[in-house]
């Protein structure tokens, strides 16, 4: 009969728990309603995710464009302020030193020391504190001057969409919330879009298993609606970035708080006479090299384990019975070189002090007096070599305390190139993040092109 219950469900009633039925739909119902829950947060924010993505990566290409454009302002502004002041460049002895050891003739090889002998002389000579701090004050209005182009890049107009689209979307968009970031009115269109399909979570499912219909049912039911009001939030932000890259058309970069030029300071860091008397020492060691290479050729020319005319091919695993093992082997294809490098360090052919920097100047001058004491016999000189080595340890001392003549302080100057980069990233950044992915790109390569040395 109807009215008959059976034990259990009398014990439920009289002990106050539910049947094990009524709990375990309760729960199956709760769990399908996190699902949707997690559904909604996760749809959500890949919503959200994707446009900030999106303006991130458009941010960090123009910021990254407008820096290196400052860069190469700064190295162009550096190079015509020496030239307009007299400064001499830097030596870049490891550059040096890389194509010395690439030279098959000795005698280009002879006029090319000379050469860089004669440069260091120069730069030495010109070199000043005084001279170096204007270079620098000329450089900083020069940089200036040069990132003002900056402003002449135009925004070039936006990828047009469908207008009915553009208009149903960004109509949903607005009346979603007054929200004024786009991630705002992204969450607000979501809830919108889901609102419109009815209760959520457990009170829908509640409805739909009252309703006569499954829980499995109602979860992709759900779900369903769940990606259809995400979709149509992405629709709605594409509409509204779409029309922002149109309004923003035609705009260029206004900086904001441009740095006044800065003020490097610039010291004598070396005595000028022992600096001198270093370079006649090393001339006079030049002598003595020149008559060692003229007599030797280049395989004597750069002293004791040089890497000058060794050849390299493919090296492979061979057995040999010899050894019984498998050895490493090698075969010259006739054609390679030594290493080609764009910059190799004077080896340590000399032992120098222990301390940071190696020898002293004064003991530089001092040790290479003593070097140029000896007498090179010509091809019967017991050790050419020696001659060799003393005179890259001269020019390696030589061009180290010629870079270190005066000592200047560019954390001023960096601190003013990086403001300078601050005063257009910001407004960069701004603009980027409201440009669709063509006028990005047509940005970044109007920046690219632009000559910094005008």
């Amino acid at each position: 009969m109807a009215e008959e219950r059976s034990v259990g469900e009398l014990l439920d009633e009289l002990f106050g728990f539910e049947s094990v039925a009524k709990r375990q739909a309760a729960l199956e119902q709760y769990d399908r309603g996190e699902l949707v829950r997690k559904a909604r947060s996760r749809e959500l924010l890949a919503v959200i995710e994707g446009v900030e993505s999106a303006e991130r990566a458009a941010r960090e290409s123009a910021v990254q464009a407008v820096d290196g454009y400052v860069r190469r302002v700064e190295a162009e502004s550096l190079a015509r302020a020496r030239k307009q002041m007299g400064v001499v460049g830097p030596l870049q002895m490891e550059r040096r030193y890389a194509a010395f050891l690439r030279m098959e003739d000795k005698a280009e090889l002879l006029a090319r020391l000379e050469q860089t002998l004669a440069f260091i002389e120069v730069k030495l000579r010109a070199n000043t504190a005084d001279r170096v701090r204007a270079a620098y004050d000329a450089a900083g209005a020069l940089v200036l001057q040069g990132a003002a182009r900056l402003s002449d890049v135009c925004v070039v107009d936006a990828v047009p969409l469908d207008a009915d689209l553009l208009c149903t979307q960004l109509e949903q968009l607005r009346c979603a919330a007054d929200a004024t970031d786009l991630a705002g009115m992204i969450t607000a269109t979501f809830e919108s879009e889901l609102s419109a399909t009815g209760p959520q979570g457990a009170d829908r499912f509640a409805n739909d298993v009252a309703g006569d219909v499954t829980g499995d049912v109602a979860l992709e039911r759900e779900l369903a609606n769940v990606r259809g009001a995400a979709q149509r939030s992405r629709l709605a932000a594409q509409a509204y970035r779409a029309e922002r890259a149109a309004r923003v058309a035609g705009s260029t970069v206004e900086p904001v708080s441009l740095p006044k030029s800065a003020c490097v300071a610039c010291e004598t860091w070396c005595d000028a006479g022992e600096l001198a008397e270093l370079l006649a020492q090393v001339k006079k060691s030049f002598e003595a090299y020149r008559r060692v290479v003229t007599d030797g050729g280049l395989f004597c020319a750069f002293g004791a384990g040089s890497p000058h005319g060794i050849c390299c091919g493919s090296s492979f695993f061979d057995y040999d019975d010899r050894f019984d093992e498998d050895v490493l082997v090698g075969e010259y294809d006739g054609a390679t070189r030594h290493n080609v490098r764009r910059e190799v360090a004077i080896p340590e052919l000399v032992d120098e002090a222990s301390a940071d920097g190696g020898d002293s100047l004064e003991v530089a001058v001092a040790r290479m007096r003593e070097f140029n004491g000896r007498r090179y016999d010509g091809v019967l000189d017991e050790d050419p070599a020696r001659h060799v080595n003393a005179f890259w340890y001269g020019l390696k001392k030589l061009g180290q305390y010629c870079e270190a003549a005066v000592r200047v302080d560019e954390r001023a100057w960096d601190c003013f190139i990086d403001k300078v980069q601050f005063a257009y990233d910001e407004p960069v950044g701004r603009l980027a993040m409201q440009m669709d992915d063509k006028q990005v790109a047509a940005f970044v390569a109007a920046v690219e092109v632009l000559d910094a040395g005008e």
